[in-house]
């Protein structure tokens, strides 16, 4: 796994409860990431969004709330940052750079993002 993890400060609203309700089925990380060798607690792991059949996970750290980018087309390229607060952002391999804030984000996406998630945005290198 290769991975570029930046913290980034913002505008911090209302935490949303991004692990409320069951974990369901399609929340469950893949079997190419492991959770526990992390510090991850992979029973918190949620489906935040899927985008071109790249998946977007949030699983809760000891480093706080991480942000998982993998594509099940290339499993061992999967990308990981967690913040203990505030934003993180991610690029990597798979071409794709995040911008992850669990509180949420502010104003609308820039120029050449996405929005998935009130919490999420991409955009494509």
């Amino acid at each position: 796994m290769t991975a570029v993890a930046l913290g980034l400060t913002g505008c911090a609203q209302e935490p949303a409860d991004l692990y409320s309700g069951e974990q369901g089925e399609a929340d469950v990380l893949p079997d190419s990431i492991d959770a526990g060798a992390r510090g991850w607690d992979a029973d918190s792991s949620r489906l935040l969004a899927t985008h071109d059949g790249t998946e977007f996970y949030v699983v809760a750290g000891a480093e706080g709330d991480c942000l998982i980018t993998y594509a099940p087309d290339a499993p061992e390229n999967w990308i990981a940052g967690c913040t203990p607060g505030g934003r993180v952002g991610t690029s990597g391999q798979l071409g794709i750079e995040a911008d992850f804030a669990p509180a949420g984000l502010p104003g609308e996406a820039p120029e050449g993002w996405v929005r998935l998630t009130p919490e999420l945005q991409i955009t494509e290198r």
